[in-house]
């Protein structure tokens, strides 16, 4: 783990060092919506009944160059489900730096890292499990193809910590995992 962080973290220093002046064209605010699927590793007090869920977030960044963009990002993480003692559902505040590789004019891949809060929300008060706040490392793969110079679509992997209480409340900390499609707006 830590060895794909520190090539993540070389990849986005590199391109952060490559000069934007030479694609003044190709920079700019941007905003857009990602649905998917959000795993979070959660093990409730009788087996989970459902471990994943359906997901949305939005996402605000700003491309300073080709290969250099900030994003910020709210999105869901997931939801699992116990029928007995209730659900524990996680979202996910973030700001990252995109590293991104365009392999040609309407195609390219991207690394972040950045850092996330995340919150948990438990539904039942029958659970064993309390709401739990985190703030920890994200990052992610992804590729996004530009349809024209507006519109990108977008598939992506993203990985964040998160935490829940137990009865307790000792806090045990869990990593969640969203796979995500989305579109994307150049303004």
């Amino acid at each position: 783990m830590k060895v794909i962080k520190g090539m993540l973290f070389s990849t986005l220093l590199a391109l952060a060092s490559v000069s934007g002046t030479a694609f003044a064209e190709d920079t700019g605010a941007y905003a857009g919506l990602n649905l998917g699927i959000g795993k979070p590793d959660i093990n409730t007090p009788n087996g989970e009944d459902k471990q994943s869920s359906a997901v949305g977030g939005i996402v605000l960044g700003y491309k300073f160059n080709p290969y250099l963009a900030v994003e910020g990002q709210y999105t869901g993480i997931g939801k699992v489900t116990d029928n007995v003692s209730g659900s524990a559902k996680g979202d996910a505040a973030s700001l990252a730096v995109l590293g991104i590789l365009p392999l040609n004019e309407n195609f390219s891949l991207y690394g972040k890292l950045g850092v996330a809060a995340t919150k948990t929300t438990v539904s039942s008060s029958l659970s064993p499990m309390n709401d739990a706040t985190r703030t920890g490392v994200t990052y992610g793969l992804g590729a996004e193809y530009n349809l024209n110079k507006s519109i990108g679509l977008r598939v992506g992997w993203d990985h964040y910590n998160a935490s829940i209480e137990d009865a307790a409340n000792h806090e045990k900390n869990v990593n969640a995992n969203v796979a995500t499609i989305g579109a994307v707006y150049h303004f």
